[in-house]
């Protein structure tokens, strides 16, 4: 644990921001819960006694930090009645201690030493291509609400119950979440969404349109969820407009309707969310009713997978949904 008995020592109530005023390093003392930005620390992040920590960044033994290293003495200790800690653009080492959880975001610093914290959750399965700093949809803090519509590269949300929606989207999106109990919500046609987590209690919910995979979980209980495809995005023609179409004489329609009792399609096999009877009939019409029925053709199923038709191209896969949109 650094020395700070020559610090010099700053106050704060409420959430505190450390960025590049506070002279270098420094220490923070106290707080709930700490949130680490991207490129937050140029130096050596160093947590003496958390709780838990959330990290994207490379523990040691993989490239961080010597956690055997003594950290350097403090020269500015930020302390008082301090809520959370937003840790933004600190241009030299940081040491966070008697603090209950950190999130420490990718690129958040050049190493990372959590010697002192009680359980570390690192997903070293992958990290975000782009910096999250960069992307064009970015919340910080507490509680905030923030829509968006058709974002064109990714969303950010770091701290602590805050919102997103996303509307109209229609181009791939990467998700970011650091920290606790955040939102996003994703409506759109053809999104893929791949979401990353460093936290625990966040939720990721998306359209019967969008598709959405988590790429990496440095954390617990998060959790992506998906609308199921509508029943309606898999009927080409309905009964109604079928029979508006045959006026008079004798025609062959055929129409879709949905099949709730169907949690399965007869037809593939498979559980499927949206399950509908494709029916015909040839008949001779007057003005959209059947006077006289020669045959009326039985019943075929089909779900979301099989149909030669469903709104939304929810069945391609990621390859044949790019081809479709070009």
């Amino acid at each position: 644990m650094s020395d700070t008995s020559d610090a010099r020592t700053e106050r704060y109530s409420g959430d505190v921001r450390l960025a590049g005023s506070h002279e270098t390093p420094v220490g923070l003392r106290g707080a709930a819960d700490v949130f680490v930005g991207p490129d937050g620390v140029a130096g050596t992040l160093r947590l003496a006694d958390a709780e838990y920590v959330y990290t994207d960044v490379v523990p040691p033994g993989n490239g961080g930090a010597d956690p055997a290293e003594d950290s350097p003495a403090a020269a500015t200790e930020v302390t008082g009645d301090i809520e959370d800690g937003y840790v933004e653009d600190v241009d030299g080492d940081v040491s966070v201690r008697g603090v209950d959880d950190v999130f420490v975001a990718s690129g958040a610093a050049e190493a990372l030493d959590p010697a002192g914290a009680e359980q570390v959750f690192h997903d070293g399965a992958a990290t975000p291509t782009e910096d999250p700093a960069g992307y064009d949809v970015t919340v910080t803090g507490w509680n905030h609400d923030r829509d968006a519509r058709d974002p064109r590269d990714g969303v950010s949300v770091r701290g602590a119950k805050n919102a997103v929606e996303v509307t109209e989207g229609k181009h791939d999106l990467t998700v970011y979440v650091v920290g606790w109990d955040n939102e996003v919500r994703i409506e759109g046609r053809g999104v893929d969404a791949t979401v990353f987590f460093v936290g625990r209690d966040n939720r990721v919910s998306v359209g019967p349109y969008v598709s959405a995979t988590t790429a990496a979980e440095s954390g617990f209980d998060n959790v992506v969820d998906s609308d199921p495809v509508p029943p309606e995005a898999v009927v080409q023609t309905s009964k109604e407009e079928a029979h508006a179409d045959a006026t008079i004489g004798r025609h062959r329609i055929t129409w879709q309707e949905p099949a709730p009792d169907k949690d399965w399609c007869p037809n593939c096999g498979e559980d499927a969310d949206a399950v509908i009877a494709r029916r015909q009939k040839d008949a001779l019409f007057l003005f959209g009713t059947a006077v006289r029925t020669y045959d009326d053709g039985g019943v075929s199923y089909e779900c979301e997978r099989c149909s030669r038709h469903v709104a939304g191209d929810v069945a391609l896969d990621e390859d044949e949904r790019r081809d479709a949109l070009r």
